[in-house]
């Protein structure tokens, strides 16, 4: 009896600690991640503002190829939407709801399953002295009590990898397309006689 006793007191401290501690931790999680990509911000931009586009660099394709997608609104505009849904990648949908062309996206991002959420995704977009562009893609959401709060670095983590991964393949993929050619507005227009 006195044995049953003990693991019930200890049980109850257990359980007492999982419920206390998250009382203490971070009620939201943010993930930032930023890269250069060797190509001027009018090639860059539309390849995220336009959701047709995604299927070819994010990571969660790249996961589950034959995931269903579906693109709605009009491109590269607020309003203009990427719903998915698979298997191994749950489903959801992505929403613009501000837009400053080839400077910032901002989105909200609503989770459908295998958990539901919402959270808010942002990218910049930035010149570089050399033409190149700089990117950083950013998302932040809530947590919950206290289940949520417990998983928060694990969280981060891996979002913070699938970001990496799809800012390399959208790296890839802008860089592989053609240098946009420049008109030189010193060149002198020839005239012919007639």
């Amino acid at each position: 009896m006195k044995a049953l006793k003990i693991i019930g007191i200890v049980l109850l401290i257990i359980v007492a600690l999982f419920l206390i501690i998250p009382l203490f931790m971070a009620s939201s999680y943010s993930v930032e991640r930023s890269t250069v990509i060797d190509r001027p911000v009018e090639t860059v931009f539309p390849q995220v503002a336009d959701f047709n586009n995604w299927v070819e660099w994010n990571p969660w394709s790249e996961m589950e190829p034959r995931a269903r997608n579906l693109v709605s609104g009009t491109p590269m505009s607020e309003g203009s939407s990427w719903s998915w849904e698979g298997e191994v990648i749950g489903s959801g949908t992505l929403t613009i709801v501000n837009l400053a062309p080839n400077r910032l996206i901002e989105s909200e991002l609503v989770f459908k399953a295998p958990m539901q959420g919402t959270a808010d995704d942002s990218w910049q977009f930035a010149p570089t002295a050399d033409g190149g562009t700089e990117v950083t893609w950013k998302n932040s959401g809530g947590l919950d009590y206290p289940v949520g709060r417990w998983f928060r670095p694990m969280v981060e983590a891996q979002l913070g990898g699938q970001f990496e991964r799809g800012l390399a393949n959208l790296k890839a993929r802008c860089e592989s397309m053609p240098v946009p050619v420049e008109h030189d507005s010193t060149m002198m227009n020839i005239e012919t006689e007639e």
